[in-house]
């Protein structure tokens, strides 16, 4: 489909062996062509979230930045969350026995 839509056999030219060569419709493919190149050369900036410590929201004092970052962007990261860093190591030492289970190997993602 994307083939027939850009390149269009025309009728056969004389290059010596009458062969018959695709044309480029360039109305569609310069387009086309220039978002390609812009997709490439465009990176956008890392997005880097808001980061809020765990002591502000349950003081209280980071709920303004909270509001905020949530109205703009909708992402946050907290930090600072108490047992955190101990529960992650735990979870990532038991994954490869729990991705071993039948169960887990079994499960369609």
């Amino acid at each position: 489909f994307f083939s027939r839509a850009i390149c269009r056999r025309r009728a056969p030219r004389q290059l010596g062996n009458s062969s018959q060569l695709p044309h480029i419709d360039h109305h569609i493919f310069k387009p086309m062509l220039g978002l390609s190149l812009y997709a490439l050369a465009a990176d956008p900036p890392p997005f880097h979230p808001v980061s809020i410590p765990h002591s502000g929201l349950v003081d209280g004092s980071s709920s303004t930045a909270l509001i905020s970052a949530l109205a703009s962007s909708g992402v946050v990261a907290i930090k600072g969350i108490p047992g955190y860093a101990a529960l992650r190591s735990d979870i990532l030492a038991a994954t490869p026995a729990c991705a071993a289970t039948p169960a887990a190997a079994a499960h369609t993602f």
